[in-house]
Order: structure tokens, then sequence, then C-alpha cells
């Protein structure tokens, strides 16, 4: 395998939307777990945001070609997020947001999200956005699944398919694939659609298996897809990047597994500059999206719970930590 791809780390004062500006001056930041999506030649990159307040925030902004924050876009996209009145969801929807992912979709920009961990249950959500200024349209969309859902809900990787239908990979380990109903209004159905084993079985052991990451891209007939694994460190939990592949049609079999981690920020993890979030985690690459150019991917993740930054990891490579799934 080649070297360690390079990556672009951000300096989260170019991320501070001005809007929040005198709250960060007074108290630490972190900016973490962003996502992208290509828009002309230009990235769009949504990330979590915390200030000394601890109030869970998203933030969106502009990046140009050489990936640097377009001057006085960043802009602060959960404080105007209106949920519709009548839904009753509990005060800490309206304060944690967590984890966003981009989607952009028949020239719309979608935006999702979730609440956290919190009782008796969290929630998912989808809101489309003004893809010129960031503006939301609408109110949220919550992600119901029809039928029994776990107590906490994260890291659903919605994409399209073909025919023009919206699906999203609901578990890796087994690869279970959910129906959005995606028309109308309100709440977004979903139900089950196609359930393939796949047990990982040369990959390392790792808490649950492969979980979700960056939304699934279409590329040479199939979805690639980068997502995280969880693993015992020897001061906590140690989060890595990790690719597969399914099939593009249903019943939408996995057709690559990993067998090593994506060596996204080598020498830049563990490396902390601001009081630690949550004690129980060792070292952090938490992929959120990913997008491809050519012959190179670029990954946007978190690193650490503080920073947000994009590595760029040539196909050639990502390919080369993977292996055909047997009898796929």
């Amino acid at each position: 395998m080649s070297p360690p791809p390079d990556c672009r780390v951000f300096d989260t004062a170019d991320l501070v939307p001005d809007a929040w500006r005198s709250d960060a001056d007074s108290g630490p930041v972190w900016a973490f777990n962003p996502a992208i999506v290509r828009d002309g030649t230009d990235l769009i990159m949504a990330y979590r945001m915390i200030l000394a307040d601890q109030v869970r925030r998203l933030a969106i902004c502009r990046l140009d070609a050489n990936l640097q924050v377009v001057a006085g876009s960043p802009r602060a996209v959960s404080d105007r997020l209106r949920f519709d009145l009548g839904a009753g969801y509990p005060d800490v929807v309206h304060a944690w947001f967590a984890d966003p992912r981009l989607y952009h979709w028949k020239g719309g920009l979608f935006l999702s999200w979730n609440s956290g961990w919190h009782d008796p249950v969290n929630h998912q959500f989808l809101h489309r956005l003004n893809p010129a200024t960031f503006a939301p349209i609408g109110n949220p969309r919550e992600l119901v699944l029809h039928g029994p859902r776990r107590r906490i809900e994260k890291n659903w990787m919605l994409f399209r398919a073909a025919n023009g239908e919206t699906f999203c990979v609901y578990s890796i380990t087994p690869h279970r694939v959910l129906h959005v109903a995606f028309d109308g209004g309100g709440p977004l159905l979903c139900s089950d659609a196609t359930t393939v084993d796949f047990t990982l079985a040369a990959y390392p052991a790792s808490h649950g298996g492969l979980r979700g990451g960056a939304p699934p891209v279409l590329h040479d007939g199939r979805y690639w897809s980068i997502a995280h694994s969880v693993h015992d460190g020897t001061a906590g939990y140690r989060y890595e990047a990790a690719a597969y592949c399914f099939a593009a049609e249903p019943p939408f079999a996995p057709l690559a597994e990993p067998v090593v981690p994506l060596p996204l920020a080598v020498g830049r993890r563990g490396v902390r500059s601001l009081p630690q979030l949550n004690p129980a985690v060792e070292s952090v690459v938490y992929p959120c999206g990913a997008v491809l150019d050519g012959d190179t991917w670029l990954v946007s993740h978190g690193i650490d719970d503080e920073r947000c930054a994009i590595s760029r990891i040539r196909h050639a490579d990502v390919c080369a930590t993977l292996r055909p799934v047997p009898d796929a």
C-alpha cells in the first residue's frame, strides 16, 4: 500500500459562523465530524460545533477547490431549524444536533442528523436546505422505522437507487436496507426492503461490526461505503474508518469486505488540545462524507471529537484494504 494519505486539518477558528463568534471567543470550541458533498467545483461541508455552553450545534460552510473555507460562508444552520410544533419533541431535540450527513439529489441539498443519546428514544431527521444560502426549507422530517426499533438509532446511511427510489443502510452486519417513502410531507416512513447475511470474516473483531459513516457513493456499478468500527485500545475505545462495497441493485448484497482499516489521519490522532468530551474514548477517526475525484477519494472525518479534517486517499489504496466477499 502507498504511504498514508494527505490529511487537511481545518483551523476551527475558520469554521465559526459570525452568529457564534462572540460566544466562541469566550471559551473552547470543538468542531468535528464533518460531512461533504460536491457542488460544482466547490464542496459544501456541514459539521458539529460545541462552544463553552456545551450546546451541540450544527454549522455549514463552503470550501473552494483547494479545500479552503470560503470567507463569510459559515452559517449557524441549527439556529435556523424550526420543528413542527405539533410533534411534541422533547427539549433535547432542540438543543442537541449530532453527526451531520449531506446529500445532493436532483439539485436539492439535504442535511441529516440525530438528537444524540437520551431517553426514552432518540430521533433522526432529514431537512432540505437552499444550496446557495443554506437556509432551511420547510420543517425537518423525522426518519421513522415502520416496526420495532432500537432505543438509540444513529448512522442510517441514505442513498438513491438507479430507479430514483430512496433507501438507507440500517445496519451493515447483517446488511439490512430500508426503503424510505420520500414523497409527501411529514415523517419519512422507513420499512424493511432487504436483509443479507454479512459477517465480516476477514476483519478484526470489533464492537458491533461495521457501523455507518459516509453515505454510499455509486462507482463502477457498485456502492462504495466508508464506514467506521470501534476497537478496544490501551486507554479506551478506538474509532477507525473502514470501507466496504455492496451491489447497486436489490438485495444490495455486500460485494467486498475490509481486511484492515483505512489509514486516515495517521500521526494526527491522540494529540488533543481541548478537554476530552468522552473519557471512554482513546482516539477517533469518524467519517461522515466521501467524494470521489477521479482516482482519489476525499473523505471528511472528525479527529478525536475536536477537529474537522479531509483526507485524500487513492482509490487503489482503498481497494487494497478490501477483499471480495466469499461467494458474492
